[in-house]
């Protein structure tokens, strides 16, 4: 495999394990008045379609028994992979595992299919994206390039078979996007007041059941120091089957699941609620433990992955923090700010009365007052990142020159430094907490490369943070960022560029999924979101205010403005 950046070592290592895959021996809206409100709209669900393959033909030659069991592989997820495997002979019949790694390539071109110098079969494709036998998905970089070398030998009628491949199968994006479905997983955060999801792929068919399936598994190794969540060890799903009639989702979990009393019952209860949410189909869930009722003795909890308020957007504008409300306003308290250069200011979720700070030029973090109180300085350091607030009150910078640690701080002075040692020595752009406040997205610089990572936040018993997990890189196609945004659960806009996008665009990057590229703002450099892509609202180098309205781009009558920010 290749690719056109040049990765430091964490990221070296994953492109390697691309590049060595399947080696074998045979080869809403910002009105001009009122509140910023933002827009969610449920959308059907797509359906995906069914594929249709053929077996072997008579007479085909070794690189067309290659061709047709790529097709077959593809259209396996319907079938289970019983044309497919008619390709395929000897010790490869029992042993090819064919979802354990699904390589997702690119429509076009078509892949090269070629005999190798030692008479196997190599393909050769461009690279899109991996998905491991839990659902994860995994970007590959731009450029990429995967090949696969396929063993045949003549069966007892003369015909080519392939004898020996690799595990997994390979399949185009089209084909991927028709068969399979990405789906949330709903963990607890440590306080167990908000759900935090996790991304998934799995085949649309029967996707309750491999959504139950991996649920009860538990997180994935980067989330799970952030996270818990009610499912008692050892709980599984007695038939391994979710069945869904008139509309219930049926759920018959193992004896182990009766180890949950009081509130985990009603919390496991939620998890599951809330990861079927979104399967097509279901309008409610039924849970049984070892064949009888889940019973609940209190009621469901109120949790949330989203925590979103219908804060005014804060700017700054000529010098001073402004609210856009019928026009540009000046912010409460910004009047007890003389004397401070206010920059990137960032709001929490409070109400009525809501965390608000500000950068004092370039190295200080200080308070918006509410009341008549005087402005506090919180911390400083040489060239803070833009401060982001979590849903607990926790305001968190950095200096930009990392020392491997991050900064967090309450409105009232107390403050921690919270360890981030693959930081170290790198030069941090920019930071911001999930809405659940579990999850941390960081713009970095490392070794002439941009990384864009997400890490979970590690937190004692009262919620102070002390550490952030390891990371999980994300946006494998950007090659420059400025700005980050949350504009969804588990997605994110990042203001950068890539091969696609050679000026700063707004680019969304699902963690788990593919990056999409919107339609560029000329000048654009600071950006801030609500509820999904179309609260996102960005300024550009000449003070104009642009919101996403719908599909598109649009221009505001608002001017001189910098620095805009929602909460979080």
């Amino acid at each position: 495999m290749t690719t056109t950046r040049t990765p430091p070592p964490r990221r070296a290592v994953l492109a390697a394990l691309l590049a060595v895959l399947m080696l074998l021996t045979g080869c809403t809206s910002l009105p001009r008045t009122g509140p910023v409100t933002a827009s969610d709209p449920d959308l059907p669900a797509p359906q995906g379609i069914g594929l249709f393959a053929t077996g072997p033909q008579p007479g085909a030659t070794p690189e067309e028994i290659v061709d047709g069991f790529l097709t077959a592989s593809s259209a396996g997820i319907d079938d289970d992979f019983f044309v497919a495997r008619q390709f395929l002979a000897g010790p490869a019949l029992d042993t090819w595992q064919p979802l354990a790694q699904v390589h997702v390539y690119a429509d076009a071109p078509a892949p090269l299919i070629e005999r190798a110098d030692d008479g196997g079969v190599r393909v050769s494709m461009s690279a899109e994206a991996s998905l491991d036998a839990a659902g994860r998905y995994t970007e590959a970089a731009e450029t990429s390039t995967v090949e696969a070398d396929f063993t045949l030998a003549r069966n007892q009628d003369g015909e080519w078979r392939i004898v020996e491949l690799a595990d997994g199968i390979l399949i185009t994006a089209a084909n991927f996007n028709s068969l399979y479905s990405q789906s949330g997983l709903y963990f607890l955060s440590p306080d167990q007041q908000a759900l935090v999801p996790e991304a998934r792929w799995f085949p649309s068919e029967n996707l309750a059941t491999s959504l139950v399936s991996a649920l009860l598994e538990g997180p994935s190794p980067w989330l799970q120091p952030g996270v818990t969540t009610a499912v008692p060890v050892g709980t599984r799903l007695v038939v391994e089957s979710v069945q869904l009639t008139d509309g219930i989702a049926s759920v018959d979990l193992s004896a182990d699941a009766l180890a949950a009393e009081g509130r985990q019952r009603a919390m496991l209860y939620a998890q599951i609620e809330a990861t079927l949410a979104a399967v097509p189909g279901v309008q409610d869930v039924e849970i049984r433990a070892a064949g009888a009722p889940f019973e609940l003795n209190q009621p469901l909890p109120e949790l949330t992955s989203y925590p979103y308020t219908s804060a005014p957007l804060t700017a700054v504008r000529d010098d001073a923090l402004v609210e856009v409300v019928q026009g540009a306003r000046p912010r409460a308290g910004s009047e007890l700010l003389a004397g401070i250069d206010p920059r990137d200011p960032a709001l929490g979720y409070e109400t009525p009365v809501q965390t608000a700070v500000v950068l004092d030029g370039t190295d200080r973090l200080v308070t918006v007052p509410a009341t008549g109180d005087q402005s506090i300085l919180l911390t400083e350091g040489p060239a803070l990142v833009p401060p982001s607030v979590d849903r607990l009150g926790w305001v968190w910078t950095t200096p930009e020159a990392s020392d491997g640690t991050l900064t967090a701080v309450r409105s009232n002075g107390e403050a921690v430094s919270v360890d981030a040692p693959w930081l170290a020595d790198g030069t941090v752009r920019a930071v911001r907490v999930s809405r659940d406040g579990a999850r941390i997205a960081v713009v970095w610089e490392s070794e002439g490369s941009v990384m864009l990572d997400v890490a979970a936040i590690v937190r004692q018993g009262d919620m102070m943070p002390v550490r952030l997990g390891e990371p999980l890189s994300v946006g494998e196609t950007m090659t420059g960022a400025t700005d980050i945004a949350w504009v969804e659960e588990s997605m994110l806009a990042v203001l950068g560029t890539s091969p696609d996008a050679p000026e700063p665009t707004v680019h969304l990057l699902p963690i788990g999924g593919p990056t999409t590229t919107l339609e560029p703002v000329p000048g654009a450099v600071k950006l801030t979101a609500g509820r999904g892509d179309r609260s996102l609202v960005l300024t550009t180098q000449d003070g104009r205010l642009y919101e996403r309205n719908g599909a598109a781009w649009r221009p505001t009558a608002f001017s001189r403005l910098a620095d805009p920010a929602l909460p979080g």
